[in-house]
């Protein structure tokens, strides 16, 4: 199969994720995979490394090469970031669902995440921003949806259905992604993606590549591919779901058929990790100015550390259980714009933190979390980045064994600076209420 897809390329797209989650890439000539495929590029200048140090090399991990369907002579390959031949970079987002799996294979466990992507295609987008007169944008819909029955969600026919086919096909025949399932969500123009349960390097993997061919399609038909939480107001908003199991060997640790819903201690456990840690997860999940504008109650996204079976209104929600293989948690807060690798293994240590100090998760919540009266602020996701940020400062030692000290310092400093730029710049809502005080 390598070799069919080598004779077709001349030139490689060699991708690599920085700190904050953007996809980035350098292209080269390809020649053959008997030599590496290497790259060299400024760190100083994706944020990894200081101007003082600043040189990083990509190595590609060959696995992934593929071809690009609408670019008959090119490929993309997935690269891990070294220091040098030799030595990692500390920095590498990569590097921490690996050191991840490795930290997990001593205890004879995997771990297995599956993702739901959601995200919107319109049909334009047009922002302009030239402080300080000019700020504002416009969208223009594929699609309106309405309320209730006047819903778009999973309608047998919509305006982005040829799109949809178009992105899983090409996503299976040309990038090796197994997709379980896609529809159109209940909001305007939004769509979902969910991507097959596998390794956390993987699914990260597979996040940004999904991330890439939606918005090149979407592009080759004149739309735009959105992947930030919040565009639409009054609307749902995109998550990431990331649904969670642990297995040793062909046993899944979070099954028991004694349990009614089937969920074993160790699952429960797991979840306690999460609600434990969910205000500091928060920073690497939701990890955008605008991720907070999804977290708010009554459209479907989680506003509380709270779990429940089946129930959408959680943080954590346990699926309906039908055998051993299906037996995972749901965690709720993640949304697109999230670092797939640092968001993923960060969920699994949470987790893992919960199994080994035995942190009970409570009661499962059997009503909407959004009638829950005055909940206490450590029960309560943080309402903004700053807010989430500060937690991880304070409630981030559970990440040690796989994310470098370096990796958090350089990512918690970045977001901070975004913070920062973009809470300055008023919204046009801003305006509408308050001019005329």
């Amino acid at each position: 199969m390598l070799r069919t897809i080598e004779r077709q390329i001349e030139w490689v797209e060699m991708h690599y994720t920085d700190v904050v989650g953007r996809l980035r890439s350098t292209s080269v000539p390809y020649r053959d995979s008997e030599r590496p495929l290497v790259a060299r590029v400024d760190g100083s200048s994706v944020g990894i490394s200081d101007i003082s140090d600043s040189d990083a090399v990509l190595v590609a991990d060959v696995s992934t090469l593929s071809h690009i369907p609408w670019s008959s002579e090119w490929g993309r390959v997935v690269c891990d970031i070294y220091r040098d031949v030799k030595s990692r970079h500390p920095v590498d987002s990569r590097l921490v669902t690996q050191k991840l799996e490795e930290y997990l294979k001593g205890s004879g466990v995997e771990a297995l995440v599956g993702v739901e992507v959601e995200f919107f295609v319109f049909k334009s987008l047009k922002a302009a921003f030239v402080p300080p007169v000019s700020a504002g944008y416009r969208i223009e819909l594929v699609d309106r949806a309405g309320a209730k029955l006047l819903s778009n969600y999973q309608m047998a026919s919509d305006g982005l259905r040829s799109y949809r086919v178009e992105l899983v096909d090409t996503l299976s025949k040309f990038f090796s992604i197994k997709v379980s399932g896609h529809h159109h969500e209940v909001a305007s123009s939004q769509l979902e993606l969910d991507i097959e349960a596998s390794s956390p390097t993987k699914i990260a993997d597979s996040v940004q590549t999904v991330k890439y061919v939606a918005k090149s399609l979407a592009e080759l038909r004149g739309f735009k591919a959105v992947f930030m939480p919040k565009p639409v107001c009054y609307e749902n908003g995109s998550g990431m779901h990331v649904h969670a199991s642990l297995w040793r060997g062909p046993k899944n640790l979070f099954y028991d058929d004694g349990d009614t819903h089937g969920l074993s201690q160790t699952a429960r456990y797991f979840i306690g990790g999460l609600l434990y840690h969910v205000r500091a997860l928060a920073a690497l999940v939701a990890p955008t100015v605008n991720s907070y504008r999804r977290l708010v109650p009554g459209f479907e996204s989680p506003v509380y550390s709270v779990w429940g079976y089946r129930n959408r209104s959680a943080a954590v929600r346990v699926p309906l259980v039908s055998g051993e293989r299906h037996a995972r948690v749901e965690f709720r807060p993640p949304d697109p714009t999230a670092n797939p690798y640092l968001a993923l293994a960060a969920i699994v240590m949470a987790g893992l933190d919960g199994i080994r100090k035995s942190i009970d998760p409570g009661d499962p919540l059997n009503e909407s979390a959004y009638e829950l009266p005055r909940v206490p602020k450590e029960r309560r996701l943080p309402s903004s980045l700053t807010e989430a940020l500060g937690e991880l400062l304070s409630d981030g030692d559970f990440l040690k064994p796989v994310f470098t000290d370096e990796l958090l310092e350089r990512y918690i400093e970045a977001k901070e600076r975004e913070a920062v730029e973009v809470i300055a710049v008023p919204a046009p809502i801003e305006f509408l209420k308050y001019h005329d005080f």
